[in-house]
């Protein structure tokens, strides 16, 4: 219990981002006697290359995150890290909130009292305890390679040279190893809201990364279709696929 403790207490750092310069100053007074440490990003690349480069134990978003769609940042935030995300938002209406909620851990609607906060601060910090860690490579079964980390891809030993679009859908999948997306839910988290019902496109980047990653693109290993439904990161050696 000592261990879990001095370790919480080392990683106790809130990275905000907001429009409304007065965020971060709520966050502080509500947060600061519970010795947590408020940093504030600039920006959402701000925001996604200091989680990168150095993953703080909550970040605290607002639903207009600096003129960014909020949820669609906390998505490509999870890309990179798990770290837990409450969601600071002036709107209250249910349909913000299942938003916020589906890719957060919480949602908190201004006006809040400082005493609220630290509370649900406290408790999803309690939560997500033992997924703060930068994620490490997490699949390679000798031919390919998922450091996502370093966000490299390398298949049968050599670089799958993939674009970052390729990346980010691979990378979904493959954090989700054995889940099944939905073609618009893919649609939506890889390439944005704009794109759902485009399944021309998903197919066209589904059969890119198997001609990179696939020992057989013709008979993949690795992204399995579900006819009429999507796509799953589901490994086999028999390579089977149901197209």
């Amino acid at each position: 219990m000592a261990a879990v403790t001095d370790l919480l207490a080392t990683r106790r750092r809130v990275l905000v981002l907001g429009d409304d310069p007065r965020l971060p100053r709520l966050v502080d007074l509500a947060l600061a006697p519970a010795r947590f440490e408020v940093v504030t990003a600039t920006s959402a690349d701000d925001l996604l290359e200091t989680v990168a480069r150095e993953p703080p134990s909550l970040v605290a978003l607002d639903l207009r995150a600096a003129g960014a769609d909020g949820v669609a940042l906390c998505e490509r935030l999870h890309e990179l890290v798990d770290v837990p995300v409450i969601f600071l938002a002036a709107a209250d209406d249910d349909a913000s909130k299942v938003r916020a909620l589906r890719c957060g851990d919480d949602y908190l609607s201004r006006p809040f009292s400082p005493a609220e906060l630290r509370a649900r601060a406290e408790a999803v910090l309690r939560r997500a305890h033992p997924c703060l860690d930068v994620r490490a490579p997490v699949y390679d079964d000798g031919y390919l390679v998922l450091d996502f980390g370093r966000h490299t891809v390398t298949a049968g030993g050599r670089d799958a040279a993939l674009t970052p679009t390729e990346y980010r859908l691979l990378a979904l999948l493959a954090r989700n190893r054995g889940r099944l997306f939905l073609h618009d839910d893919l649609l939506e988290r890889v390439f944005g809201e704009e794109y759902r019902g485009d399944s021309h496109l998903l197919r066209l980047h589904v059969a890119n990364l198997r001609k990179k990653i696939e020992p057989d693109p013709t008979r993949p290993r690795y992204l399995r279709t579900h006819r009429g439904l999507g796509y799953a990161f589901a490994p086999t050696r028999a390579g089977l696929d149901e197209t």
